[in-house]
C-alpha cells in the first residue's frame, strides 16, 4: 500500500510540475499571443483528458488509465526536445492531457485503497501536496536555468526520469474490471448531475484562490521586487498546512474544514485589496491548504465506484477552468472589482457546501 502512495505521488508531482514549467516556459520563451495560447490550451486539454482517461480508468482499470497517463507525460516531455513550435503546441496537448486523467485516477486509487482506513482523508491531502512541492521544483528549476543558462528544453528531462521511477511503483494498483456498462461520463451526468454541480462548486473558489496568489499577483502588484520570495514563502507554508487541514478533516469533517478555508479566504482577499501584499500572500496560501486538502477525499467519495475516475476528474477540471482560467481574466478587466470577484467565488461555494453531503466515515466500495 505504501508503494501506492508514493508512486502516486511522484506520478502527481510530475503531472503538476510539468504543467506549471510549461506555463511558466510559455510566457518568458514564447511571444505574448503564443504563450497565452499554449497556457490556455493547458486547461483545455485537461478538462479533455478527464473525460478520455476518465473512460479509460472506469471502463478497463484504474492501472491501465494511471500507466498510459504517465507514458503520455513521458512522451510529452520528450518531443519537448524537437525544436518545432507545432510540436510544442502538440506537447502541451499531451501533456494537459495527462494531467487530466491523473489527478482524479490517483485520488481515487488512494481513497479506495484505504476505504476503511480512519484517516482517509489524512492520506489523501498527500497527493495535494504534490501542487507546492511542484511550484516549487518548477520555480527552482526556472532559477537554476537563469543562473547557469541551461537550455530550457532539457529541463523537461527530468520530467521523464521522475515519471518512470513513479510508473514501477503504481504497477501494485488493483487492475480490477468494473461493472460499467454505459459510457461513464453521460452515465454520471444522467444519474449524478447535482453531485456534479456540487463538487464543480466547492472547487472554483480554490481554484481561483490558487492561481490569484500564486501567479495573476504579479501583474496586480509587479512593481514589488521581492514578490517572487513571498510567492514562494506562501506555498511553502502549505508543505505544512495541507496535511494538518487533511488530518482536520477526519476529525472535525469535510465540510467545516472547507467552510473554514472560505472564511480566512475572505480574510487573505480583504488584505490583497488592501494591498498588504505579505499577510495577505500567506493567509490566501493557508485558506487555500484547508480548501484544497481535503478535495481528494470529497471529488471521490461523493460518486458511485463505476463513474468515479471520471466524474472526480471532470468536476475538477472543469471547475479549474471556471475558477483558475476565469478569475485572472475578471480581474485584469475589472481590477477595481478584485474583492467583490472573490466573494463571489466564495459565495458559490458556500452553496455547494451547504448541498453537499459530509462523506468523513462515509463507507465506500
Amino acid at each position: 500500500m505504501k508503494r501506492v502512495i508514493i508512486g502516486s505521488l511522484l506520478l502527481t508531482i510530475s503531472q503538476w510540475y510539468a504543467f506549471f514549467l510549461f506555463s511558466q516556459f510559455s510566457f518568458i520563451v514564447f511571444s505574448e499571443f503564443i504563450g497565452l495560447s499554449i497556457f490556455i490550451m493547458g486547461f483545455i486539454s485537461r478538462a479533455l483528458g478527464s473525460i478520455l482517461f476518465g473512460y479509460i480508468g472506469d471502463k478497463i482499470s484504474r492501472r491501465t488509465a494511471l500507466l498510459l497517463t504517465g507514458i503520455t507525460l513521458i512522451i510529452s516531455s520528450l518531443i519537448v526536445l524537437i525544436p518545432n513550435i507545432f510540436i510544442i503546441f502538440i506537447s502541451r496537448i499531451l501533456q494537459g492531457l495527462s494531467l487530466g486523467g491523473e489527478w482524479g485516477g490517483a485520488s481515487t486509487v488512494i481513497i479506495e485503497t484505504y476505504s476503511s482506513h480512519r484517516l482517509r482523508g489524512t492520506i489523501a491531502s498527500i497527493i495535494q501536496l504534490s501542487v507546492p512541492i511542484a511550484i516549487i521544483l518548477s520555480s527552482s528549476t526556472l532559477l537554476l536555468i537563469f543562473l547557469y543558462s541551461i537550455p530550457w528544453r532539457e529541463s523537461f528531462l527530468i520530467i521523464t526520469i521522475l515519471t518512470l521511477i513513479a510508473l514501477p511503483l503504481i504497477r501494485g494498483v488493483n487492475k480490477e474490471k468494473l461493472l460499467s456498462s454505459k459510457i461513464p461520463l453521460f452515465e454520471a451526468i444522467m444519474n449524478d448531475w447535482k453531485n456534479i454541480l456540487k463538487t464543480i462548486s466547492i472547487k472554483v473558489s480554490e481554484s481561483a484562490n490558487f492561481y490569484v496568489f500564486s501567479t495573476y499577483i504579479f501583474s496586480l502588484y509587479s512593481n514589488l521586487k521581492e514578490l517572487p520570495i513571498i510567492v514562494l514563502e506562501a506555498i511553502i507554508f502549505q508543505l505544512f498546512t495541507m496535511p494538518l487541514f487533511g488530518f482536520l478533516s477526519d476529525i472535525i469533517g469535510r465540510r467545516l474544514v472547507v467552510i473554514i478555508g472560505l472564511i480566512i479566504m475572505s480574510i487573505g482577499s480583504y488584505l490583497l485589496t488592501l494591498k498588504i501584499i505579505y499577510y495577505g500572500e500567506i493567509v490566501m496560501s493557508i485558506s487555500d491548504s484547508a480548501l484544497y486538502a481535503p478535495q481528494s477525499s470529497i471529488f471521490t467519495e461523493t460518486f458511485n465506484k463505476k463513474y468515479r475516475f471520471t466524474a472526480s476528474n471532470f468536476s475538477y477540471q472543469t471547475a479549474s477552468i471556471i475558477g483558475g482560467a476565469l478569475a485572472p481574466l475578471l480581474i485584469s478587466d475589472y481590477s477595481n472589482l478584485f474583492i467583490f470577484i472573490m466573494l463571489s467565488y466564495i459565495a458559490i461555494t458556500c452553496i455547494g457546501i451547504h448541498f453537499i453531503e459530509e462523506t468523513k466515515g462515509k463507507g465506500i466500495v
